[in-house]
């Protein structure tokens, strides 16, 4: 969705736009574009198309992104296609979906996401590889989706069919067998060539010229601290293989181009919390990014 575009702006201070910046930066959901024209900090109501109009820059360059509709435009930090991203990955984790059904659930989360959006990232998911597409349910013709990270969401069907091969024709694989070859052949590679040459040279310093680029674009002023979770919600970072990027981000405090902030009890949290941090592989943590 572009921003609507207006006409000619009374001078507003900068302070305004920087006010309505952190606004959306601090909010845990999509705000408004009403409700951030009527901040206090502004001193004064400013109309919704003056918002849009304010920060048309920050959402040409990704700092700020396009939520709700035409009639009730929102606005914030995270990229639709991000959360689209994620929330298919997780549902396609936990449950044997049909596309369409997959999609809806995606939809309805919180906040919701715009259908065409969660479609199109659907189709980018399968086609890089990390959805595949298992048979059809009894009784079913349409194909499903699971995340090929995790096969063993299968397990219950699998058990199910073993327990009719053996009642049939008494042939039995242990279910253990049936995991294995299923993990083993959900690690292949796709099409994701960057990952098994996460030791190319010249892959690791082409992310870490993406994240240089993107941690000044994103901050606030010069020298502000980003997090990781911030960086990879932008687009150009999104895909960029995790074992490539937290060496991309090494790279540039090694050259001394940027300080990396540690994450101070970072074992005591879940591994699924972690993977959002930047790891040197030796017990390391770092949760966020500022240019020197």
């Amino acid at each position: 969705m572009s921003a609507r575009k207006v006409g000619a702006l009374p001078v507003y201070p900068p302070e305004m736009r920087d006010s309505i910046l952190k606004a959306i930066a601090e909010a845990p959901g999509p705000v408004p574009v009403k409700d951030l024209g009527t901040l206090s900090e502004l001193g004064r109501k400013v109309p919704g198309t003056h918002v849009q109009g304010l920060l048309a820059d920050d959402l040409n360059s990704g700092k700020v992104f396009q939520w709700g509709d035409s009639n009730k435009p929102a606005l914030w930090s995270r990229s639709p296609k991000i959360e689209a991203r994620q929330r298919i990955l997780k549902i396609a984790a936990e449950k044997v979906l049909t596309p369409r059904k997959l999609s809806a659930e995606a939809v309805g989360g919180k906040p919701k996401l715009n259908l065409n959006v969660v479609r199109a990232v659907q189709e980018e998911l399968i086609g890089s590889g990390l959805l595949r597409e298992v048979p059809a349910a009894p009784r079913s013709t349409t194909e499903r989706l699971i995340n090929a990270g995790h096969p063993e969401i299968l397990e219950p069907e699998i058990s199910r069919l073993i327990e009719v091969l053996f009642a049939k024709y008494g042939v039995i694989r242990s279910p253990e067998r049936i995991r294995a070859l299923l993990a083993a052949d959900a690690t292949q590679p796709t099409h994701e060539p960057a990952l098994a040459r996460a030791d190319d040279e010249e892959i690791i310093r082409e992310a870490a010229e993406k994240i240089f680029a993107a941690m000044n674009r994103v901050a606030f002023a010069p020298g502000t601290t980003v997090t990781f979770y911030r960086l990879r919600q932008q687009g150009e970072l999104a895909d960029i293989p995790k074992p490539v990027f937290d060496r991309a981000a090494l790279l540039l405090q090694k050259e001394r181009r940027a300080l990396l902030s540690i994450h101070d009890h970072a074992a005591a949290l879940s591994p699924e919390e972690r993977e959002g941090f930047v790891t040197d592989g030796l017990g390391k943590y770092y949760v966020s990014i500022y240019a020197r």
